[in-house]
């Protein structure tokens, strides 16, 4: 075990739960169950009022930490950042107490970041699961720098997210206890802020849960308040040409029916609108070895790639 955890980078996962005693063991379990050797696993429990901390105690001896954090607050974030200041990992993500990690994404991630140490982030394909945890949909969207500049009715999804240690304490080292309902989101716009490219990988990372009493689908007025505010933000500190292609992107979408159908190898040749290529890593694999990296058309937003 000594020698497969110097081979393979240490990965943090930080799972926060309250009042999630019917999926928490799902959540954990889709993490333990992968066997990854250098994992760095840590759960604390916001003051949860069910048996949530009784589940998650069941695993103790498989976890790095354990904790509860006393006292009641209003959002996640306090506690996210409290369970992050536990770590110690350089390849980093969290996971909500209901959504999923899908078999094969901690490897996934640490083949990538192994093989391009530029890589400072990256997000799969994100899928969305049943309150039983089943796979009911595939959501090949990858929204991009430029898209942050102007409100899109979606999200990169967090659960399919993992980013360097490096780039997390360049920007800040925690999420902004300011943006409660899109803490996400405001991190995703500081590590663009810094010139942090996402790359887009071709394989399905994580599983966002949906439930009806989610904040998602419980507030989603609250999330597009403090995303507005993250991206007002971002467009302030951003170069004025990233502001006018951001501009011209937004009018470009309109013909998404007539550019998706242009093949990457031939859409990366044309001038000014490869100006918008999304870095892309592929697992299709080659002679060369298992990955393949690449640019992308980014109107081709299609399942599989």
């Amino acid at each position: 075990m000594e020698n497969q955890e110097k081979k393979y980078p240490k990965i943090t996962i930080v799972a926060t739960c309250f009042n999630r005693e019917k999926y928490i063991a799902d959540t954990i379990e889709s993490v333990l169950n992968q066997k990854y050797p250098n994992l760095e696993f840590i759960v604390v429990d916001d003051d949860s009022s069910d048996h949530s901390l009784e589940v998650i105690n069941r695993y103790k001896d498989k976890l790095a930490f354990v904790g509860k954090l006393p006292g009641k607050r209003t959002n996640a974030v306090p506690v996210i950042n409290y369970a992050l200041s536990k770590s110690t990992g350089e390849i980093m993500t969290t996971l909500n107490d209901k959504n999923l990690l899908l078999p094969g994404s901690l490897w996934a991630a640490a083949e990538i970041f192994t093989a391009y140490p530029d890589v400072e982030w990256f997000t799969g394909i994100g899928s969305i699961a049943n309150k039983d945890g089943i796979i009911t949909s595939i959501v090949p969207i990858r929204k991009s720098y430029y898209e942050h500049f102007f409100r899109t009715p979606y999200n990169i999804q967090h659960e399919s997210t993992f980013w360097r240690r490096s780039l997390w304490e360049r920007t800040g080292g925690k999420f902004d206890e300011a943006s409660p309902w899109a803490f996400d989101y405001e991190l995703w716009c500081r590590f663009f802020a810094v010139g942090a490219k996402l790359f887009y990988v071709d394989t399905i990372i994580g599983a966002y849960r949906k439930l009806a009493t989610a904040h998602g689908s419980t507030k989603p007025n609250e999330y597009h308040h403090y995303a507005s505010l993250a991206r007002e933000k971002l467009r302030a500190q951003a170069p004025r040409k990233d502001l006018v292609y951001a501009a011209i992107f937004k009018w470009l979408r309109y013909a998404k029916p007539l550019l998706r159908n242009i093949p990457d190898k031939a859409y990366e040749k044309i001038p000014f609108l490869n100006i918008y290529c999304n870095e892309a890593i592929s697992f299709k694999g080659s002679k060369s070895g298992p990955l393949v990296r690449y640019k992308r058309n980014p109107f081709r937003t299609i399942y599989p790639w």
